[in-house]
């Protein structure tokens, strides 16, 4: 097997691209709608906080070909892993590493 065949590819970092978003609004979803979600306990203004790391995941996916605008999105995506990892940043994680790999397998 030679080099060129072992490189990963831009279609295999846009995979990565939109996992991360998926993920994402996955994620936000599954933390709001339930009975007992997010929504009925604290309120309307978690939806803004929570819509966060989904505009920074599509944010990345919108901007593929800018690499400093997709490192200035997976930067401020760990601002807000860390920011918020004892309530709901931790769960937002994968998406973090996710877009990471998407990252660096674009700039390959």
């Amino acid at each position: 097997m030679d080099a060129e065949s072992r490189r990963p590819t831009r279609a295999s970092a846009g995979f990565w691209f939109f996992s991360a978003a998926l993920y994402s609004v996955a994620v936000s979803i599954a933390l709001l709608v339930p009975p007992a979600g997010l929504l009925r306990q604290e309120g309307a203004w978690v939806v803004g906080l929570l819509a966060v790391p989904v505009l920074l995941s599509f944010l990345a996916v919108l901007a593929r070909a800018q690499r400093i605008l997709v490192w200035g999105s997976i930067a401020l995506l760990a601002g807000f892993v860390l920011f918020s990892i004892a309530s709901v940043g931790l769960v937002y994680l994968p998406a973090l590493v996710m877009l990471g790999v998407a990252a660096v397998r674009q700039g390959r």
